[in-house]
């Protein structure tokens, strides 16, 4: 009943997996003369933030550790099915004289075959716990793909912003170098204090410590990017204006990122295993039903319908009840609180989109507005109607709506992709490699 519940948000899949179809893949960039095929991605995301996503899921060690994971399951999957079987044992037995039936010492071997007939639900409920189980470790593959991809788009984006702001940065450098030499000049000709000129050697090297800072700043993004494609070099590119606008409704993308979610996936997946868990704990209450075939030295060969009870100490098993209830209630738990962050994400996600758009276009206005404003103050400057501190705030803030404009531009960007990718309307970790 909970499972039904919880089908439709979670995505549930029903039918059962294949077991040990998990391959796994090579670390680094491609090898010499192969290409990495991938389905074409959204017109937001640039080909190279693509190309970076579908390196990292792929071959990225966090995600072949969920492979291999999934693959011990399916092994463990196969072990749970292999409990319908007949077991063997063999025993060796040193009997002692004097038993009635033995009258001399001596060594014997017994051999014993055990055919389960009813089992009260036990080995059933252990196959539904490890195929639940198996289908929690290829789920927490696609979530390992999808949280891989996560940490592409924001060391991508952190890239895309640092070269943005290292070129608006370069260009400010330029204009107040050529300020400064042109104020330089007019305080060797005594036209303007010293103080101008100390002023604008000021605000130069500002700009200088600014860009060396946002220097630091690109080529640690781009080490973190390097780190996740295997040492494959991506170059930043920025997605035109307006890629937000190819987003879907807001609840569209909200219902598609609930019935997608790996993680909401596995934590259902997880409700599965404690109920199978539960089941397990209560058939341990009922006796087995066994069919046995033994043969040894002393008894002969004997078949025989065992009916077999193992009771724990004290009310053991009962309490093992009690304990999968509660896991239940806790893998429900963490259920409600996953589906809960994954809904404020991506609202958040949504928020910040808007807002950097509404930014985009104030930011155009301001930088174009900074930059007739610098060319009259330096006519005015000449003429003696405006101060030197006035021209270089107006180059300071014409920086500054630059800065602002492409903060926005990145920022509504990787919105939309990290939107893109919890919808599933972006996935790339579809690629496969091709000779």
């Amino acid at each position: 009943m909970t499972l039904s519940l919880l089908a439709g948000s979670a995505g549930l899949h029903a039918q059962d997996v294949n077991e040990g179809e998990v391959a796994g893949q090579v670390y680094g960039p491609p090898a010499s003369g192969v290409n990495v095929a991938r389905p074409p991605a959204p017109i937001a995301i640039p080909e190279e933030l693509d190309l970076a996503a579908a390196l990292a899921s792929t071959t990225h060690p966090q995600v072949q550790a969920s492979e291999a994971e999934a693959e011990a399951l399916g092994a463990e999957y196969r072990v749970a099915r292999w409990q319908r079987f007949p077991s063997v044992s063999v025993e060796a037995l040193l009997a002692t004289e004097g038993s009635s039936f033995a009258d001399q010492d001596g060594f014997a071997l017994n051999a014993i075959l055990e055919q389960p007939i009813w089992t009260g639900g036990r080995i059933n409920g252990e196959i539904d716990r490890a195929r639940a189980a198996l289908r929690v470790g290829q789920d927490r593959v696609g979530e390992a793909q999808r949280d891989i991809v996560l940490r592409v788009i924001s060391a991508y984006y952190d890239y895309v912003l640092a070269s943005e702001r290292v070129k608006v940065l370069e260009a400010s450098l330029e204009e107040h170098n050529t300020l400064l030499a042109a104020i330089g000049r007019r305080v060797d000709q005594e036209v303007s204090p010293l103080a101008d000129l100390t002023l604008g050697r000021s605000r130069t090297a500002q700009v200088e410590l600014d860009l060396a800072s946002t220097l630091e700043a690109r080529e640690s993004a781009r080490l973190r990017l390097l780190s996740l494609t295997g040492d494959v070099e991506i170059k930043p590119a920025l997605p035109p204006s307006g890629v937000s606008s190819t987003l879907p409704a807001e609840e569209v993308a909200l219902a598609d990122a609930l019935g997608c979610s790996p993680s909401l996936a596995a934590l259902t997946d997880l409700i599965a295993v404690a109920e199978a868990q539960r089941d397990i704990a209560e058939a341990q209450l009922w006796p087995q039903l066994l069919l046995q075939i033994s043969q040894n030295e002393i008894t002969g060969a004997r078949a025989a319908v065992v009916l077999r009870a193992q009771l724990g100490p004290g009310q053991s098993q009962i309490t093992a009840l009690d304990a999968s209830d509660a896991r239940i209630q806790r893998a429900l738990a963490d259920f409600a609180d996953s589906e809960r962050i994954l809904r404020e994400q991506l609202r958040r996600d949504y928020v910040l989109v808007r807002a950097s758009e509404r930014r985009i276009e104030a930011g155009v206005l301001a930088a174009d507005a900074a930059a007739e404003i610098i060319a009259s103050y330096q006519r005015q400057f000449i003429a003696g109607r405006r101060s030197w501190l006035d021209v270089m705030n107006a180059v300071r803030e014409a920086a500054n709506a630059r800065l602002s404009e492409s903060d926005a531009r990145v920022t509504a960007a990787a919105g939309t992709a990290r939107v893109l990718a919890l919808a599933c309307r972006w996935q790339p970790d579809g690629a496969e490699t091709i000779q």
